[in-house]
């Protein structure tokens, strides 16, 4: 049971993502829908699996002082993030909001329920539940769910999507493991998401051109 275990991980979050990759000017037009299709697998089995605890999916108790932790080390990174994006990249710099307001608007609009909420519920959710009989250690699981989190996002080719992901996975994880609701995850990396769609990091995480 254990050996399979390993395959299904290895294939559902190695072998795929790398495929996706490798693929990538054919399976970025089909990015969205696969993402859908996998989260919504995923939201199904822990319906229907009895030893997972539905509440993770939504829980509240306790939001409201992740939500503050997450804003409270967002605000002092993202200031950060802000200037090294105007020294390093100014043609990037607000690029998203000014030269193709109306995808900046759609992807903030959308983003959160289409990507986001996949995302948390395959990487954090079901990653986390289904692979604890064979990564019983929850801290080893958080440094593997990041890893294979960071990996998925090599399917845009470029060295800051994966780089960035590996200390968004971290975070996330992070804020699962505290606050055990995928609806708190879901909220800062929202948060995050728009922030780098915003500022000038967007093109690095878009399935389409911007040329």
């Amino acid at each position: 049971m254990k050996l399979g275990r390993w395959l299904e991980l290895a294939g559902i979050f190695v072998v795929l993502p790398v495929l996706l990759a490798m693929f990538s000017h054919y399976s970025l037009r089909y990015l969205m829908p696969l993402l859908a299709v996998v989260g919504l697998l995923c939201l199904l089995y822990l319906l229907h699996d009895k030893q997972f605890k539905r509440k993770r999916l939504w829980r509240i108790k306790g939001a409201s002082a992740h939500v503050l932790n997450a804003i409270k080390l967002f605000l002092p990174l993202a200031m950060v993030i802000t200037l090294l994006v105007y020294w390093f990249l100014p043609d990037n710099f607000l690029d998203l909001p000014q030269q193709h307001t109306q995808l900046w608007l759609t992807t903030i609009f959308i983003y959160p329920l289409i990507s986001v909420l996949p995302q948390e519920l395959i990487f954090r959710s079901f990653f986390f539940h289904r692979y604890k009989p064979i990564v019983p250690d929850k801290q080893h699981r958080w440094w593997l769910s990041s890893g294979v989190f960071a990996l998925a996002h090599a399917v845009y080719g470029n060295w800051l999507a994966v780089i960035g992901s590996v200390f968004a996975g971290l975070l996330f994880g992070y804020r699962y493991i505290q606050s055990k609701s995928t609806l708190v995850v879901a909220l800062e990396h929202s948060l995050w998401g728009c922030f780098a769609f915003t500022v000038g990091l967007g093109g690095f995480f878009l399935s389409q051109s911007l040329n």
